[in-house]
């Protein structure tokens, strides 16, 4: 049965902290920062939904974990085939990138960390970014992973998503994804929305790579296929962007007792202000606890 303990949150200011523990690095054409620490133990935290790895909420648990419990992090950005790209994605762009690309992105992160000599490694990620964790955790990890904390993670319904569409952009999803596959993957299609972009440009094996169900989108489904690891998913009470998340961590049948959820109350979907520190306290937790 899926455990919930209610953290208690306490008020404390934020220190400050010094910027120089921040390191861009390239590897394989990919991006990060990694902010430094001693130990064995590394922490891999990814952003959101075309969002990057210097937004607010990656930057500050990046540093509070850094500097005030002392574990080192890794935060990439994912390419979105634009490497060196920086701040939030473009809308204006020709997508082509695809929502599963990110699990190869992870794997490519994960084995930069072992070559760096990290032998335990926690990884964290925030809303679609900890959906697309959960799917890489359920696909065979590295056995270097030791935990996970996932912040908000997406959930994903067909019937909701198709409805969402319709209500956000005025047009039914499913002639749009008709129009797609009869197109040639490559071929470049105007659609009055992709993802949060309006009127985008976007390749139709995008469009469809994005839009069609697939239970791996779930992160309670996910988590049924994770059994080796502690995992804690993060909720704020306060979030309205996947405010349907405990209810369906409760209601998805085979989550293990390694899963907890941690309720975060007061929080958004963005754990601003002082709540990152209620996450950052709960990553280090797990990390002492190896």
């Amino acid at each position: 049965m899926l455990k919930t303990r209610i953290s208690l949150f306490v008020g404390a200011l934020l220190t400050s902290i010094n910027l120089s523990a921040q390191t861009p690095v390239t590897h394989q054409g990919l991006d990060a920062d990694f902010y430094e620490a001693d130990g064995n133990t590394a922490v891999l935290l990814l952003h959101g939904t075309l969002a990057h790895n210097r937004m607010e909420i990656i930057s500050t648990i990046s540093r509070l974990v850094s500097e005030d419990y002392g574990v080192p992090v890794l935060a990439p950005n994912l390419s979105y085939n634009l490497p060196g790209r920086e701040g939030m994605l473009d809308c204006g762009i020709t997508h082509t990138h695809k929502h599963f690309d990110a699990l190869n992105e992870i794997g490519t992160w994960i084995a930069y960390l072992e070559d760096q000599g990290f032998e335990n490694i926690i990884v964290s990620a925030h809303s679609r970014g900890g959906g697309q964790m959960s799917a890489y955790l359920a696909d065979n990890p590295s056995d270097k992973i030791r935990g996970a904390v996932l912040i908000a993670p997406a959930v994903f319904d067909a019937e909701y998503a198709t409805k969402g569409y319709q209500e956000r952009y005025g047009v039914p999803l499913e002639g749009l994804m008709e129009q797609a596959k009869q197109l040639d993957g490559d071929s470049i299609m105007e659609v009055p929305g992709f993802v949060y972009c309006q009127q985008a440009k976007v390749s139709a094996a995008s469009f469809i790579d994005y839009y069609t169900p697939d239970t791996r989108r779930d992160t309670p489904t996910n988590l049924t296929q994770i059994s080796d690891i502690p995992v804690v998913v993060v909720a704020g009470s306060e979030d309205d962007v996947v405010e349907r998340l405990p209810e369906k961590l409760e209601a998805t049948a085979g989550i293990g007792d390694n899963v907890s959820l941690e309720m975060i109350d007061g929080a958004d979907h963005f754990f601003r202000d002082l709540y990152a520190d209620d996450v950052a306290v709960i990553i280090a937790d797990m990390v002492e606890s190896l």
